[in-house]
């Protein structure tokens, strides 16, 4: 197994076991833990330190989303090469995307494509036969002291994230992604039809994610005195 193996098979179990949600915005609620996951900032902080246990050097880098320079990810260097992981982003790219060159991937029926200009991976997504630019990953970015100090300062307001007022809640199970958007769950799988689950309540949210995702948001609330989301 190459290194390059390896680590995708990390990000892939973070996929996996981490979800990505935004109760703690919601919430304004510093997390106690990263391995129930979070936004971006969790679930890269906890990607960097599980890398760097295994000795692989890594370290943070930002990229950006709608002109800012908010999103979180992990730049890796594998053979004196440098990989961008982008274990932050709500839907699973679970590739390491190349500094040098190009690709193009598909899983659980979503498309990743990346293109290299003006010295930046652009990072493309297609779904439902549409495709957006879902990230701009400079190949010079913030300092790890910048994103540190922008990562403790994430609760105060002062950056508007595209899901602030909106639930979200993100994870692979089995064969298939399951995002919760707001009041829609949405099953995403290889050579189906994406199947919709609408109209669910705020009060109805915790089952839901237990039913589907099989995850226990307990862990969100129980230690904060929240009965819900």
């Amino acid at each position: 197994m190459t290194t390059v193996q390896l680590v995708e098979n990390v990000l892939l179990k973070k996929f996996q076991t981490e979800p990505f949600h935004n109760f703690y915005l919601i919430y304004n609620l510093q997390p106690k833990t990263l391995k129930y996951g979070g936004t971006c900032s969790d679930k890269t902080l906890s990607l960097l330190y599980t890398l760097k246990e295994m000795g692989i050097p890594a370290r943070l880098h930002s990229s950006i989303i709608n002109d800012q320079e908010i999103h979180r990810l992990v730049s890796v260097i594998i053979n004196g090469k440098v990989y961008f992981a982008d274990v932050g982003n709500g839907w699973p790219s679970i590739k390491l995307f190349p500094k040098d060159h190009e690709i193009v991937y598909s899983n659980y029926g979503i498309t990743y494509r990346s293109t290299i200009q003006n010295k930046s991976v652009y990072v493309y997504q297609e779904r439902k036969g549409k495709e957006k630019l879902s990230t701009i990953i400079p190949f010079s970015s913030k300092s790890e002291k910048e994103i540190m100090k922008d990562i403790e300062n994430r609760f105060n307001g002062s950056i508007v994230y595209p899901f602030s007022d909106k639930l979200r809640f993100s994870l692979v199970v089995g064969d298939k992604f399951l995002f919760l958007r707001d009041k829609t769950l949405y099953f995403y799988c290889e050579k189906q039809n994406i199947k919709e689950i609408v109209g669910i309540e705020r009060k109805d949210v915790q089952q839901k994610i237990k039913e589907h995702f099989c995850f226990d948001t307990s862990v969100f609330f129980d230690s904060n005195n929240l009965r819900d989301v």
